[in-house]
């Protein structure tokens, strides 16, 4: 009997390294992420406004003079915002 039970033992213990491994197949994937990159454009200066420096006394014409003098500094100023901005992308 115990001949029997040592015989079967050692037949499955044979048997068990008879088999194949299994198959693992190992396969690189590139996969690519994008990743978040700082932008380094420096921010560009605001103008200084001339509307800015009128007082409540002033007439209203040199308030309205002001104003037009300023909206193309302002025009300028928001071009170049819009330049940096799109650097960055």
């Amino acid at each position: 009997m115990l001949r029997n039970n040592l015989l079967i033992v050692s037949l499955l213990a044979f048997a068990g390294c008879a088999t194949p491994p299994p198959g693992i197949e190992v396969q690189t994937q590139k996969v690519e992420v994008p990743v978040q990159v700082f932008c380094k454009t420096p921010t560009p200066p605001a103008p200084v406004l001339n509307f800015d420096k009128v007082t409540t006394q002033d007439d209203i014409y040199t308030k309205v003079q002001a104003l037009l003098a300023d909206r193309d500094l302002q025009l300028g100023y928001e071009t170049s915002l819009v330049a940096a901005l799109n650097s960055c992308k």
